[in-house]
C-alpha cells in the first residue's frame, strides 16, 4: 500500500511539474501530425475516385473524427465513421472500396510502426525491463515461428478462395490503385506519411521535455515503439491501461516508476483531448449526427441482450 502510495504521489508531482509551453508545442505538433496522416489518407482516397472530385474537408473531417472517437471508443468503432461519411459523400463510392483504403493507409502505418520496433531491435541497446533485444527474440524464436505459420495458412486458403472474392478483389483493387502509380504513391501518399512519423517524434520529444524526462533519440525511440505494440491491441480506447503498461516497461531503468507514470497519463490526456476536440469539430464541419449514429448503431446491436 505504502509503495502505490508512493507511486501515486510521484506520479501526481510529475504531472504537476510540467512545462505548459513544451505541452502546448507536443499538442501543436500532434496535431499537425493527425492533419499529415489525414492527407495522406487523401492521396488514397482521391486516386481510387478521381472523377469524384474528393475534397480534402471530407477526408479530413472523416479522418480526424475516426481519430476522436478512437480515443473514446474501443476496437476502433471510429473508423466506422470513417467509412460511413466518406461512402455519403463521394459519389459512386462502395465500401468495399473505401474500406481498402483504410486498409492500405493503416498498413502503411504499420510498416512504419514496425521499422521503428526493427530499429529498437538492431540497435542492441538495452530496452528496460526486457534487456536486450536480441536475447527476447531469441527467447520466443517458437513464438515467432508458430506466427509465420499461421501467416502462410492464411496465404494458401486466400489463394483457393480466390474466384469467391473476385468481386471484392476488384472493387479492392480500386481502392488501392495509388500503389500501382509509384509516383503518386511516393508524392501523395508516402511524403506526407514522413512528415506525420517527423511530427510525432518532434511531439514525444516535446512531451518529454514537459514532464522533464530525458529527450534523447533513443529514449523517444522507445516511447513510440512502446505505443506502436500497444497499438496492435486496440481493446481500450486509445490503448489506454496497455500503452502505461508498454511505456513502463520498455522506460524501466532509465527514469523512475513514478515518472513513467505521470508521463504516460499526461501524454494520454493531452493527446485525447486533442483528438476528441479536433474530432468533433470536424465531424461538425463536414457530417451530420446520423453518420455518428450510423457508425455506432453495429456496436450497440453487438452490445444488445439477446431476446
Amino acid at each position: 500500500m505504502h509503495a502505490i502510495l508512493a507511486l501515486t504521489v510521484g506520479a501526481a508531482r510529475t504531472l504537476a511539474g510540467a512545462s505548459l509551453g513544451a505541452l502546448a508545442l507536443a499538442v501543436a505538433l500532434h496535431l499537425g501530425k493527425v492533419a499529415a496522416e489525414a492527407r495522406s489518407w487523401h492521396g488514397i482516397v482521391s486516386h481510387a475516385y478521381p472523377a469524384g472530385q474528393v475534397r480534402f474537408r471530407t477526408t479530413f473531417g472523416a479522418f480526424a473524427g475516426a481519430i476522436g472517437a478512437n480515443a473514446i471508443l474501443p476496437a476502433r468503432v471510429g473508423d466506422a465513421l470513417r467509412l460511413g461519411i466518406v461512402r455519403r459523400r463521394v459519389s459512386g463510392s462502395t465500401v468495399a472500396t473505401i474500406g481498402s483504403t483504410i486498409v492500405l493507409e493503416t498498413a502503411i502505418e504499420v510498416v512504419f510502426g514496425l521499422g521503428v520496433i526493427a530499429a529498437v531491435l538492431v540497435a542492441g541497446r538495452s530496452v528496460g525491463a526486457v534487456g536486450s533485444p536480441a536475447g527476447a527474440v531469441h527467447s520466443h524464436s517458437i513464438a515467432l515461428g508458430t506466427v509465420g505459420v499461421c501467416a502462410i495458412v492464411v496465404g494458401i486458403g486466400g489463394w483457393f478462395m480466390r474466384r469467391r472474392l473476385a468481386g471484392v478483389t476488384a472493387a479492392m483493387a480500386q481502392g488501392t490503385s495509388v500503389v500501382r502509380r509509384p509516383q503518386q504513391l511516393l508524392r501523395g501518399v508516402m511524403t506526407w506519411k514522413i512528415l506525420a512519423w517527423t511530427l510525432r517524434f518532434g511531439s514525444v520529444y516535446c512531451f518529454l521535455v514537459a514532464f522533464h524526462l530525458s529527450g534523447g533519440l533513443w529514449v523517444v525511440l522507445l516511447v513510440v515503439a512502446a505505443q506502436n505494440l500497444a497499438g496492435l491491441l486496440p481493446l481500450l480506447p486509445g490503448s489506454a491501461g496497455t500503452q502505461q503498461a508498454a511505456l513502463a516497461l520498455a522506460l524501466a531503468g532509465t527514469v523512475s516508476a513514478a515518472a513513467v507514470v505521470g508521463f504516460g497519463v499526461g501524454m494520454q490526456m493531452a493527446t485525447t483531448l486533442a483528438d476528441v476536440a479536433i474530432g468533433v469539430v470536424a465531424v461538425a464541419l463536414v457530417s451530420s449526427w446520423s453518420d455518428v449514429g450510423n457508425a455506432l448503431r453495429p456496436a450497440r446491436r453487438r452490445l444488445a441482450p439477446a431476446s
